[in-house]
């Protein structure tokens, strides 16, 4: 999950006068109208059944699988993106459009209100929390360790078991995991790992692993089954325990992120949400990409 940095353009309503009461009537009902669609750039409009349907645009980069995948046509997929579209399918007073962008670009989007909501597999940070609007938590995706599988680690409880292991890391990312490693190196030098810098991809950081270059590979475990899946990876999952965890990320959980005028719409995906966590439609999508049920309480 990403630890990143982590909108608002109001509506403006043309009026025009004609004369006479009926115009000025007209008038004054459009008025009504806009005011009532809600904040930011989406827009509004009138179905058969007289229900007013409401146009979000929701933004994904595309990336990363299992929680995102972009097609060559252009199409998104995978857990993100189709537990959103079931909680969208309990909402008939919204009408969902997909955009891609960079995800530099997402948060800037949503600032400039071009966007209403991120589904990006967003988690909440020191520097997004206080910016952006959160759903409740779609699921957890704590972090496991990667090893060769005739390793003798069965699992990570602290970084001592980690003493002279060589740690596999990409050189730009996976922040907190380098300097928690860094900190605990410096203060028990008898006990340190190794950090190896890395510029493989995850699948190949894992081959990593197997050939012997490295010894452990971090990663969230969606993305291990969905590499054991499609890469053919042969190594050793094994678990981290909370106090590793609690190093590497202060929350494990993801969110649907919305700009900060969007009350309504979270209010609304909130609701959505819990009945498709108690109707066993999250856990069925969850198994589907990630290999296990990681969602949360579906709440009252």
């Amino acid at each position: 999950m990403t630890d990143t940095i982590s909108t608002r353009t109001g509506r403006s309503l043309a009026s025009a006068w004609r004369a006479g009461a009926a115009a000025v009537l007209a008038v004054l009902l459009a008025a009504g109208t806009a005011a009532c669609s809600g904040t930011g750039t989406a827009t509004s409009s009138t179905a058969n059944s007289g229900t007013k349907v409401r146009t979000i645009t929701a933004v994904s980069a595309g990336a990363p699988a299992p929680f995102i995948t972009k097609a060559s046509d252009g199409s998104l997929d995978g857990q993100n993106i189709e537990l959103t579209k079931a909680i969208f399918a309990k909402l008939p007073q919204y009408k969902l459009v997909w955009k891609t962008a960079d995800f530099s670009a997402i948060y800037p989007g949503l600032d400039a209100g071009r966007y209403q909501m991120g589904v990006n597999n967003f988690s909440k940070t020191a520097k997004n929390k206080d910016k952006y609007l959160f759903s409740d938590p779609l699921y957890s995706a704590p972090y496991v360790a990667v090893v060769r599988k005739d390793d003798s680690l069965e699992k990570v409880s602290s970084f001592a078991d980690l003493a002279g292991k060589r740690i596999i890391v990409p050189p730009a990312g996976l922040y907190n995991i380098v300097s928690s490693l860094e900190a605990y190196n410096k203060k028990n030098p008898s006990k340190a790992s190794k950090i190896v810098y890395s510029q493989a991809e995850e699948a190949d950081a894992i081959r990593q692993v197997e050939n012997g270059t490295g010894d452990v590979y971090f990663l969230d475990g969606p993305s291990y089954y969905y590499l054991e899946d499609k890469a053919g990876i042969d190594a050793k999952r094994i678990d981290i325990g909370e106090a590793v965890e609690s190093k590497f990320s202060a929350d494990s959980h993801a969110y649907l992120i919305f700009s900060k005028d969007q009350t309504q719409l979270r209010d609304d995906v909130n609701k959505a949400l819990k009945q498709v966590i108690k109707d066993g439609t999250a856990a069925t999508i969850s198994k589907k990409w990630f290999g296990e049920d990681l969602t949360g309480s579906s709440g009252d």
